[in-house]
């Protein structure tokens, strides 16, 4: 695993102004007169400014050819203000509110003051539908103008995504070094405090854009990736997935890998080497051009091919950046076609019920000649088959479990 090194990109102002630029310039094409942009990764990718909305709703009221405005609550005004390509920031009471004083009143009178045509005002995808009632009247169109900014990442917004897949790699690998046979969740959960003291030790740390999932999924529950394990359960043998799914300072990565406490059996063998095959076939056509759709088909075909098909649950990949799942989407029936400086994971899955699933996932940046796999934890069967007793993590873990009574 490769080092941070002392360079590390962050986002300039001149950027954000770029990014509004570029937002107004497909507002105009879009033949709008407005653009209400109501999302947190939206506005944060176009402010830099982190906040949590939480109950009370915050827009930027975006013209092709005017000063950009926030619509926020009133005790957020000051703290907005500070958004580096925004005209006037208005403000709205509370959550909710006297009649007059709330957000309804205040965009409404905002929007009339534009006067709209019908179909001039632009919403985006994730607007909440209590709020989409509310505009009903201005019969909005909706487009994902600021998602389709979002695909095609910046050198700044790389060297973001490369700090993050550094601490992805970090997580799984201490997940495997503290793993043995008999380990508990808890101890494996319990590897995420240090990467999270790390992250704060090495780039600074921004509690409302960082977030820290690290740990394992048992076999056999490990076939069903999106359940929850209990911090009580332990691993011994089936196939494992340690994962560790972050956000640092806004930008997100993963690393996942399948491995083992106990000799797999040929059943877990041969699924853990077609899964590898598969991942093999899909990062053979990953370069800029390449549809994703076929990206999946190569992947998941494959699968399909050997027999698994009764025992795939997801597409091949998605894209990473301010979220951890955003488009490009790795995918049948995926409309996305690969562009440089995109990112993607690449992580197709078996899973086997009363055995477990088998997945590696990998943050993945296009280059111009292909691609790099930014996290760099080992992929064979022999690296992630943990042998040893580990004297020293059997102690720290029975520790663990003491000190939170499990």
């Amino acid at each position: 695993m490769t080092g941070l090194g002392d360079n590390w990109n962050m986002i300039e102002k001149l950027e954000y102004q770029t990014r509004m630029a570029r937002l107004q310039s497909l507002i105009s094409r879009s033949g709008l007169q407005v653009f209400l942009v109501s999302g947190e990764e939206s506005i944060y990718y176009l402010t830099g400014v982190s906040y949590r909305p939480l109950e009370r709703p915050f827009f930027i009221l975006v013209q092709p050819r005017q000063d950009a405005a926030l619509l926020v609550p009133a005790l957020e005004q000051e703290h907005l203000s500070a958004a580096p390509n925004v005209g006037e920031v208005h403000a709205y009471w509370e959550y909710p509110s006297p009649p007059g004083q709330g957000y309804v009143e205040k965009l409404a009178a905002l929007l009339d003051g534009l006067r709209l045509e019908n179909g001039a005002l632009g919403v985006e995808p994730t607007l909440p539908q209590e709020i989409a009632v509310q505009l009903a009247g201005f019969q909005p169109r909706t487009l994902p103008l600021v998602e389709e900014l979002r695909l095609v990442k910046s050198p700044a917004e790389v060297g973001l995504l490369r700090q993050a897949a550094y601490f992805a790699d970090l997580a799984v690998q201490k997940v495997l070094a503290a793993a043995y046979h008999g380990v508990s969740e808890l101890e494996l959960f319990s590897q995420g405090r240090g990467v999270q003291l790390e992250i704060i030790r090495r780039v600074g740390y921004d509690p409302l854009t960082t977030s820290v999932l690290v740990g394992a999924w048992p076999a056999p529950l490990s076939a069903q990736p999106h359940s929850v394990p209990s911090v009580a359960d332990r691993l011994r043998h089936g196939p494992h997935v340690a994962l560790s799914l972050l956000r640092v300072n806004g930008y997100a990565a993963e690393c996942e890998r399948t491995f083992f406490l106990a000799p797999p059996d040929r059943e877990m063998q041969q699924a853990f080497a077609a899964m590898s095959e598969a991942r093999r076939r899909a990062f053979a056509l990953v370069r800029p051009g390449a549809p994703c759709a076929e990206i999946d088909a190569a992947a998941n075909g494959f699968l399909r091919q050997e027999g698994y098909g009764e025992r795939l649950l997801h597409r091949t990949g998605h894209g990473f950046g301010l979220g951890g799942h955003e488009g490009p989407w790795v995918a049948e029936g995926s409309p996305d076609v690969l562009q440089e400086t995109m990112l993607i994971s690449v992580e197709p899955g078996i899973y086997l019920p009363g055995v477990g699933g088998v997945r590696h996932s990998d943050t993945v940046l296009v280059t111009a000649s292909g691609y790099e796999v930014l996290t760099r934890n080992p992929t064979g069967l022999e690296a992630l088959t943990v042998r040893g007793w580990k004297p020293l993590q059997r102690l720290q873990g029975a520790l663990v479990r003491s000190a939170a009574k499990i």
